[in-house]
């Protein structure tokens, strides 16, 4: 075997070399006194990059690869690239996956190191163990950074741009509440420290962000109505209020009877706070007016809720009433699926969750659950009864012949 490769090396071109240990070739040539070094899996592909690289020297051409590793030049993306051009919910959405997921792989590694075959099998390990979703924003990670590394002439070429994103990874089923769920969840709330949030987030769709950062400015009881107008993101160690998602999170949302007497009971609740805490009452500047918040008129951190709605399952199941894991989004998906269930037409739907595309809905949200689907088939059997009853005849999986008989 070892006389086989020494005789595979003898046969290669000048200038390149095949190095067993890391099962790919390697191609250098001088210029001027000065050393060149490509890589290739193949034969082929390094003489391609070995010809590409000497002419990008001879002409001048050539972008020199600077030594930086993926974490550095992360923290330089996202600060000068990033913050300035995107909403910080964004940016933190992708330091999160970045913390999480990428860091660890490729953080230690050199920028001009990292090849297609690395991100490669990063895709094909995320796929399966995770949802569609979270490696939807890796991607984005890795391919901007890398983009703007090529941009700034910091390597050559976008590695990312050849690897294939897996289309076997399974999108991640958005958790429902059942009807009988929701009121137990309801009953046990009830006099907790956030409960008419909780109910409310249960009857508009409001994601957790618009409804924490929800002023009274945009709650108008005269015509009944909510204005989503901003929604409260956390960076950086401060509290920002931000434009919506998208253009069409911007939205208006009819106020149902119940939704109407939990925020008239917030007002009178929050006044009733206000008066009992006293000088304690400190909100931050330019959050003097939001609808919820904690004992001290501060806003409600996404962290904080969700450890509120934990302790409230824990309860649940303390008392012998299994009930699983569920994020204050869950409330939003619950009232997009009771909205589906009482006949709510998609489009309608859509403009209240604020949804940029219709395709968005029905994608995410047109699930139904067990019970109201074996509702739907019992209606639709007793069209069929009907239809026999009333001798018509079927003749076909088109068409119905109604002619008398």
């Amino acid at each position: 075997m070892t006389q086989k490769k020494n005789t595979k090396q003898r046969q290669l071109p000048p200038g390149i070399t095949y190095r067993p240990k890391e099962h790919r070739y390697m191609g250098r040539f001088s210029h001027y006194g000065e050393r060149y070094t490509t890589y290739g899996r193949t034969l082929k592909e390094v003489k391609q990059n070995l010809n590409d690289l000497r002419y990008e020297v001879e002409h001048g051409t050539y972008i020199r690869e600077e030594s930086i590793t993926f974490a550095e030049w992360f923290e330089i993306w996202i600060k000068d690239y990033k913050e300035p051009s995107v909403k910080m919910g964004t940016v933190g959405v992708y330091r999160q996956n970045y913390n999480a997921y990428i860091k660890n792989i490729f953080g230690n590694k050199q920028l001009r190191e990292i090849r297609a075959e690395h991100i490669q099998r990063f895709y094909n390990g995320m796929s399966t163990h995770y949802a569609h979703n979270t490696l939807e924003v890796c991607r984005a990670v890795l391919n901007g950074a890398f983009s703007q590394a090529v941009k700034n002439e910091i390597i050559r070429k976008n590695p990312v741009s050849n690897t294939t994103f897996p289309k076997n990874n399974k999108k991640q089923t958005a958790k429902v509440m059942t009807m009988a769920e929701q009121t137990l969840f309801l009953k046990y709330t009830a006099g907790t420290k956030y409960d008419s949030l909780y109910e409310i987030a249960l009857f508009t769709g409001m994601r957790s962000g618009e409804l924490r950062g929800l002023r009274w400015e945009d709650v108008d009881f005269h015509k009944r109505e909510i204005h989503v107008a901003c929604t409260l993101t956390y960076q950086n160690g401060e509290y920002h209020s931000e434009t919506p998602k998208t253009q069409t999170s911007d939205r208006i949302i009819p106020m149902m009877d119940r939704v109407f007497q939990l925020l008239k009971k917030q007002q009178k609740e929050q006044l009733k706070l206000r008066l009992t805490m006293g000088e304690l009452w400190e909100p931050l500047k330019g959050f003097e007016t939001l609808v919820f918040t904690n004992l001290y008129g501060r806003p409600i951190n996404r962290d904080r809720l969700k450890r509120e709605i934990d302790k409230i399952v824990k309860k649940m199941n303390q008392a012998g009433i299994p009930f699983a894991h569920i994020t204050p989004h869950t409330f939003r998906h619950t009232f997009a699926t009771r909205s589906i269930e009482e006949g709510m037409p998609p489009k309608v739907l859509q403009v209240i969750l604020g949804h940029s595309d219709l395709s968005m809905t029905t994608e995410i949200y047109a699930h139904v659950l067990p019970d109201t689907k074996a509702e739907e088939m019992k209606r639709l059997e007793q069209v069929y009864f009907k239809i026999k009853q009333s001798g018509v005849k079927l003749v076909s999986e088109r068409k119905f012949d109604i002619s008398a008989t």
